[in-house]
């Protein structure tokens, strides 16, 4: 059974399999695979329930991460930032998702992604940017599916990003 939705504290076992998966992949070498070591994970629940509405730097935006779970296990995730601030604005992106490598080549970042296009939408943002490394051709693909327009390629400290705009059309 798929769920699409926020993190609890009943998911503790399942986002602790999904972090295994997503560190050890990063050790590995795959330079794609952005995630930090969570040790707490009742404060990670709180900090990531609370960032929704504040956040505890004034340069950070707020967020809302949503998690792909099937059957019951934690196979992607894709966090919503709804404001571009400070480097997001040119290298972050509104967008940052990461799916478990037993489940990629499924389509699930593009249902994922929808999801995630509607909640901004609903939100009343109009213009979303998604940037990838240049050479992440899968995430590349996945963001031009879902409607994003290539703006331009920027290097940043030796690293090539794509940065492509989805319009959406807002619901009123």
């Amino acid at each position: 059974m798929k769920d699409i939705r926020r993190i609890e504290l009943a998911d503790q076992v399942a986002f602790e399999r999904f972090q295994a998966m997503m560190l050890a992949e990063k050790a590995a070498g795959n330079p794609f695979i952005e995630t930090k070591k969570v040790n707490d994970f009742p404060a990670f629940v709180e900090k990531s329930h609370r960032f929704e509405d504040e956040t505890d730097d004034p340069d950070w935006a707020r967020s809302t991460t949503y998690y792909y779970f099937l059957d019951g296990e934690i196979v992607a995730k894709i966090s919503c930032r709804w404001e571009l601030k400070g480097m997001l604005s040119s290298i972050g992106g509104h967008i940052g998702y990461a799916t478990r490598k037993d489940f990629r080549g499924r389509g699930l970042m593009t249902e994922l992604l929808a999801f995630a296009l509607d909640r901004y939408r609903e939100r009343g943002i109009g213009r979303v940017l998604i940037v990838a490394l240049q050479a992440n051709e899968p995430s590349r693909r996945t963001i031009e599916r879902a409607g994003g327009v290539l703006e331009n390629i920027i290097n940043h400290e030796g690293q090539d990003f794509a940065r492509y705009w989805i319009d959406l059309e807002v619901k009123k």
